[in-house]
Order: C-alpha cells, then structure tokens, then sequence
C-alpha cells in the first residue's frame, strides 16, 4: 500500500498528482513535493468535489503503490483523466496526508493559494442523468453564443444575457428546469470546503457526466430559468468566478461574521472545519494567529476562539458548532447595542460596514446611541446617513436621551431637526394617551378647541402649534423628570413635582397658551425659556 513521505512543514510545501492518459483502465498516477513559493512548480488544475463518505471502496494506483479513495473520487478521476495528454492536478484527499493532523493544519493554511494559482478548477458534481445532460448542453450552446461576441460579454448585466438566453435553440423546456434542480441538489453544493476552492479559482468548470459548461455560464442559470434557489446554494453561486460576481454581496462585505451566517447549513465531516474553511476567504481573519487552522485543538477550543474573535472576550460558552451559529444573530445584535453605547463614532461605523447589512437597526439600538455620553449625537447622526430607512422615532429614545448628562440637548435638538414630523406625532400619542384615562383633561380639551372628540382635538392642538412649543413640550412632558410650570400655567422657583395629568394639562395650555388664560404672553414664553433652559423664538410664539 502506498505511505506518504513527509513534505516540509517549514515552507508552502504541496504535493502535486501526475495524472496518465487513460481511459476506463486502471487510474494510474505519480506523486511529487512542490512548492507554492517557487518559481518552477508547474501548471497545474485543482479537483474540487465531495468525499461522499470516507469508506475508500476503490483504489488507484500512486508512484506503483495502492491508495484507497472513495467511489466518488474514483469516478471523478475517470471522467478527468484525458485519453490523449496526462494531466497535473490537486486534490486534497490524494495530495494530503490526512492521518497526519500537523500537515492537515499546514496544508490548509495553503489552500487559499493552491486554488488561486491553479490554472483551472473543475467543481465535479457526479454522475449524469438525461434531465443533467440537456441542461448542461443547452447551457454550452449559451457559451458557444456569448464567444460570438469576444469579450465583451464580460461586462454585460443580466438583461443582455437574458436576451441570449432567449435566442439560444432549447429542447425540452421542462427538462431543463428539473435538470438544473437536480444539478443544485448535488451534495457539491452544500460541503463547506468547496467555499474556498470556487471562490479562489481563477477560472473554473462544472463537470457532470461527460457533459460540462463554464462556472460563470452555469452561475446565470438559475436567473435565466426562473429559478429562485435555496438561501444557501444561491450564496454558493454568487462566489463563482465571472464578472457578476463583482455585483454580489461578495465583493461588498464577506467578513468572517458574515460567512459563518450565509454558509451555516454548510456540511463538514469535523465541524470544526465550519471554521477553518472559511478563513482563507475572509476579508478580516485570514492571518488570525488564534484562528489558524489547527486540528489538535478540540472543538470547544475553536468555537471559544472564534467566539472570541467575532465579539470580544465574553462568559458564553458553546458545547457544539450548530448551537454556537445558530447563536451569531443574536450575539452580533447585543454586541452592538453595546458598542452603540459605550464606544465612539468610528467603531460604530466600522461595524456597520462589517456586519450592518445583516443586522436591522432597532429601536434598541437607536436608545443605546441616545444615551452615548461621548458620541451620542455623532452616532446619531451616523445612523441617519446610513440607515435613515430604518430609523424610527420612539417615545422611548426620547427617554434615553433625558438620561444623557452631556449630550441629551444636543440629541433632542437634531431629533427636532430630522423628526419635526415624528416629535409632533409622540407628543400627541403621549396626550392622547394620558386624556383616554383622565376626564378633566378630555373636558378641558373639548372645551378649549370647541371639538366633541378629545383626540381630535389634540391632534389639532399639536398639529397647530409652532415647533418652539412642541419642542418645549417635548422637554416638559418626556423628558423633564420635574416639572416648572403647574396645570394653571404658573412657574415655580422651586421644582414640583407633578401627576400625569396635571403634566399634561400644562402641556395642552402650552401648546395652545393664547385661548387658555390672560397671561402676558412674553412674560409666559420667557418664563418657560428661562426655566427650561430653551432658546425660544419670541417671533411666531
């Protein structure tokens, strides 16, 4: 039986596969060292496909001695092999020692590399059905079309190739729908290694059965069929290589946090590899000395560190992989209100940049940032240029903002500034409220406004007033935690403290002062101004 002999550890050492011409005979093959550094390693293609399984029922032949190798791969290597050249190849279960845990770490750490300096990967998805071969040769008659054009087609959007699509000669329309399902249902698609070999490839080829098509032909397929493919499989298609891959969330944000959420359904015989199969692809953790691959750590260990990594040291523990992803959601969402609360403006926004594409911005959130005493107003306003679509105006971010010593003026200002819509709103809400529970003031309502109904007239009242009011009123009815002015609209030297509805009382003859009493009215307004702390508008008041 063949026995590999050690590679050095010390450089990007690989082994590479000779593979002889053949066809149908016994797979024949000669194994060497090389390195990825070096300047005479020579062309060479990747294999990337699955084990399916690890019972090694079939065996080929390496440097004159047997290795055992899965049915699958078997089949892979007969349907590669040329009947007239020999081929160079890669490919991981041959090429790696894998009962030797310090070379599998080693050479994990270079497959980033190994796929990107390959002339070629070929993704095999197994062996063809009618429905896979009409699909597959539709879709060469698609490559054959686009070759027409030089290569312009690789700035072309989706509609120029759609219209193509639309010219190209197709044989049994419904087959080809049931044949590219068939195809996407391959286990190929869902082993989280192949990650990182389609999305380092230069160029790539599916090949099934005999039949094959380019990666960037293939990844258009379901767009140009009408099919909506799984969550998971779509984000396997938007990594292969081709110029649309550019107009995907690949080339915007593919951050370890964000991998880990999209291929979490990926499958991997040890799970640690949910991991380490996604380092070489990610823009933020490849050269992460915790985070290398290393399989004589236990799996507690990876998931701690990965943890680690992704949200700071922390007391949460996992026991298992699915319970730790199944958990990233949740754990990024209370990092954040975290981070909005505590850190300045600039770490928010690097998160946002990172990971704000999966996170929606709460109310939660948006109160965190309110009570920033440091950054408040400028994460405040950080939220507003980036997520204003997402940004709502609560009673209760009015509330965390009255809590915010240093900044709370400031907040509430650009609120009113961004909100003067929104602040008349929670104002009217917040009375409406109150005079559904409280007699007097829906009588003193009706009364004032000449309206049988009390909500009605709130709204008018609110509607009307000048937005000096409604800011003052903000401050005396959800901010102020004391009251200056009691229901008969006469201040206080000394703060008194006052119940709901006499609050809400002075809010209405506030808002509506010049039907409600006798008051010299800038007297009033400089009252309010001088005990608030407002600068208040004498003109339109």
């Amino acid at each position: 039986m063949f026995v590999y002999e050690p590679i050095d550890l010390d450089r990007p050492a690989f082994r590479l596969l000779h593979l002889v011409r053949g066809k149908w005979s016994e797979i024949e093959c000669t194994m060497y060292q090389a390195y990825l550094d070096g300047d005479d390693t020579i062309p060479y293609d990747a294999l990337s496909y699955t084990w399916s399984g690890t019972h090694k029922t079939h065996t080929v032949k390496v440097n004159g001695k047997y290795l055992g190798v899965t049915e699958n791969l078997h089949s892979a290597l007969q349907h590669v092999r040329s009947e007239k050249v020999d081929r160079v190849l890669w490919i991981d279960a041959i090429c790696i020692d894998q009962s030797n845990e310090r070379e599998r770490g080693h050479q994990v750490q270079q497959m980033c590399k190994i796929y990107s300096q390959a002339e070629e990967v070929t993704v095999w998805l197994g062996q063809a059905t009618r429905e896979t071969n009409i699909v597959l040769e539709t879709l060469q008659r698609l490559e054959e079309s686009c070759s027409l054009y030089g290569h312009g087609y690789r700035r072309w959007d989706l509609a120029q190739w759609k219209k193509l699509w639309s010219s190209v000669p197709k044989d049994f329309v419904v087959d080809l729908r049931d044949g590219l399902d068939l195809l996407l249902s391959r286990p190929w698609f869902r082993r989280v290694w192949i990650l990182q070999e389609i999305a380092n490839a230069k160029k790539a080829r599916i090949l099934c059965g005999t039949k094959f098509v380019r990666a960037h032909i293939f990844a258009l397929a379901p767009s140009l069929m009408g099919i909506k493919p799984e969550r998971h499989c779509q984000a396997v298609l938007d990594i292969m290589p081709g110029s649309l891959r550019e107009e995907t969330w690949w080339s915007e944000n593919r951050d370890l946090y964000n991998l880990l959420l999209k291929f979490s359904e990926s499958e991997a015989t040890d799970p640690r590899d949910k991991v380490y199969a996604l380092l070489g692809i990610s823009s933020d953790a490849l050269d992460t000395d915790n985070l290398r691959p290393d399989y004589t750590k236990d799996l507690k260990k990876v998931i701690s560190d990965t943890s680690s990594f992704l949200f700071g040291l922390s007391d949460v523990l996992y026991g298992t992989m699915p319970e730790f992803l199944a958990d990233l959601t949740s754990r990024s969402v209370t990092s954040f209100i975290e981070l909005a609360n505590m850190s300045d403006v600039r770490e928010v926004d690097l998160f946002l940049r990172r990971r704000g594409l999966e996170v929606p911005l709460s109310e939660s959130m948006i109160k965190a940032a309110a009570g920033n005493q440091k950054s408040g107003k400028a994460i405040i306003s950080l939220f507003l240029q980036e997520r204003r679509n997402e940004f709502e105006l609560t009673l209760g971010v009015f509330e965390a903002a009255q809590k915010n010593p240093i900044n709370k003026t400031d907040i509430v200002n650009l609120l009113f500034q961004e909100f003067e819509d929104g602040c008349r709103s929670i104002v009217c809400e917040e009375l409406t409220r109150v005079s559904e529970f409280t007699q007097t003031l829906q009588e003193l309502v009706c009364r004032r406004t000449n309206l049988d109904n009390a909500q009605s007239g709130i709204q008018e009242i609110t509607r009307n007033a000048s937005l000096e009011k409604i800011r003052t009123a903000v401050e005396m009815l959800l901010l102020s935690q004391d009251v200056y002015i009691d229901a008969e609209g006469k201040t206080h030297d000394i703060p008194r403290i006052m119940n709901p509805s006499q609050r809400c009382k002075a809010i209405v003859r506030l808002l509506k002062p010049y039907t409600f009493f006798n008051a010299d009215r800038s007297s009033w307004i400089g009252s309010i101004a001088y005990y608030l702390g407002l600068s208040l508008r004498r003109s339109g008041t």
